[in-house]
């Protein structure tokens, strides 16, 4: 079995940052609602939305660097804002992006 080849230091930014941003969904829908309308303490989601909101913004950063370092087609690249758009679709889409493993 031969190894996956490497990642690129852009496109493995590009998946941290989508995870991370996967992860502050999480907390987001997790942790901060809940602690909001469930109990009354809306501390926690300003703080979270806020955080989520920077991660948004870097996603897209990041998107844009990996889409023109890795030569991605529009199509890729639109795919990547709109799962953006989608709840845990940061997810889908960085496994996506791995390479395979032969």
């Amino acid at each position: 079995m031969s190894p996956t080849p490497p990642m690129s230091p852009t496109l493995r930014w590009f998946v941290q940052v989508a995870r991370v941003e996967g992860l502050t969904v999480l907390l987001l829908f997790g942790l901060g609602m809940p602690l909001k309308y469930g109990l009354g303490i809306k501390e926690p989601l300003a703080w979270i939305g806020w955080i989520h909101g920077v991660m948004v913004f870097l996603y897209l950063i990041a998107l844009g660097s990996a889409s023109r370092v890795e030569a991605w087609s529009w199509g890729r690249t639109l795919l990547g804002f709109l799962v953006s758009l989608v709840p845990f679709g940061t997810f889908w889409f960085e496994r996506s992006l791995r390479p395979a493993k032969k």
